[in-house]
């Protein structure tokens, strides 16, 4: 569910990307803009989506940390309850042998 948010939010980037480069592209064909201010502002709208990116990267990466964390601290692993049933069944068989 988390995978297909982030798919749909990165998907919505590139649309985003796309359709700023044809309105860059129709206020050139207009005369409004000149081409070389048109590359200076792709280029901006580029590094900024790029610095974005990378904040956003940031913050999943912590928002994963604090829910494996979370999950870590209210469930056990499947090795962690092998091992706590292997010793239970351990202690069983000591206190059977101690009673007979």
């Amino acid at each position: 569910m988390v995978d297909d948010f982030v798919s749909a939010l990165l998907g919505l980037i590139v649309l985003s990307k796309e359709k700023a480069e044809e309105f860059i592209d129709l206020l050139v064909e207009k005369g409004e803009m000149r081409r070389d201010d048109a590359q200076k502002m792709v280029n901006r709208m580029v590094d900024k989506g790029k610095k974005e990116k990378g904040r956003f990267s940031e913050q999943w990466d912590q928002f994963k940390e604090k829910v494996e964390d979370a999950w870590q601290k209210k469930y056990v692993s499947r090795e962690e309850l092998t091992r706590v049933e292997n010793k239970i069944d351990e202690l069983a068989e000591l206190i059977k042998e101690k009673l007979r």
